[in-house]
């Protein structure tokens, strides 16, 4: 091999190094369920809403909306997805066939038992806030992994997610509101930062960005 041979070779690797940039983590929230709104209810009443919200379907969306947000999306062809329906149908949607949809059950929604507590009527959403803020502070367990069980177990998925974006220059999430927000805290406990314009919060069809500077 010449040294002008050798050179172009390392011009080339170098390019490609610096045109891929910082790895990216994309985390998406699944599209707004197909169910009526709850009113107030008893706590079995926001169980059973919580039990109907599991297997809803999705309204329809234009996912052209939220494939803009996400860079070179034409180039993904592997998607880390939870197996809950909700947001399978919402990677279906976005990707159809064009990517292998890795799903994964440490990605399905951090689930927490409701509160029973008999003849105390609430707003549904209100005795799921309760529910969820208590079984975060340990106290309300029942028979679901804990919260700090969960977050054990995605502190070992993030090694191989972002060992996944380091590879391949970005990684695709289609999961849920509670988890993604988890996600978003161990990547910033990792030096991830988000990227510019990637900070999208939490409600339906939302794109977190995340990079590593």
């Amino acid at each position: 091999m010449t040294i002008s041979n050798f050179f172009g070779i390392m011009i080339i690797l170098l390019s490609s190094f610096i045109s891929r940039g910082s790895p990216r983590i994309y985390l998406v929230r699944h599209a707004a369920v197909d169910l009526a709104k709850p009113g107030w209810g008893s706590s079995e009443n926001s169980a059973e809403y919580k039990a109907a919200y599991n297997i809803a379907d999705i309204e329809t969306f234009n996912p052209d909306e939220v494939l803009k947000k996400i860079e070179n999306h034409k180039n993904i062809d592997t998607l880390f997805c939870s197996p809950q329906p909700r947001a399978l149908e919402t990677a279906k949607i976005l990707f159809g066939g064009k990517a292998f949809l890795k799903t994964d059950s440490v990605l399905t929604e951090l689930d927490y038992p409701v509160l029973q507590i008999p003849l105390l009527p609430l707003p549904v959403k209100g005795w799921l806030f309760l529910s969820r803020i208590t079984w975060i502070a340990g106290i309300n367990t029942g028979e679901k992994a804990g919260y700090k069980e969960r977050l054990d177990e995605l502190n070992v998925f993030t090694d191989e997610l972002t060992k996944f974006a380091d590879r391949n220059g970005q990684a695709v999430i289609v999961a849920h509101g509670m988890l993604n927000r988890e996600l978003v805290k161990i990547l910033k406990d990792r030096g991830w930062k988000y990227c510019k314009n990637g900070k999208n919060g939490y409600n339906n069809l939302s794109v977190n960005c995340l990079e590593l500077p």
